[in-house]
């Protein structure tokens, strides 16, 4: 029951790094479309 326990917290875990590494590689795709659109203008 333990172990199972414990099981479960390492998959969310992994998955909320998971949710902020796209998360920041999304941020900086859209600061660099942004950036790349201001040169343009």
């Amino acid at each position: 029951m333990m172990k199972n326990e414990n099981q479960i917290r390492t998959i969310d875990t992994k998955d909320k790094g998971w949710f902020w590494f796209s998360l920041t590689l999304a941020i900086q795709m859209l600061f660099i479309v942004i950036s790349y659109l201001v040169i343009n203008i």
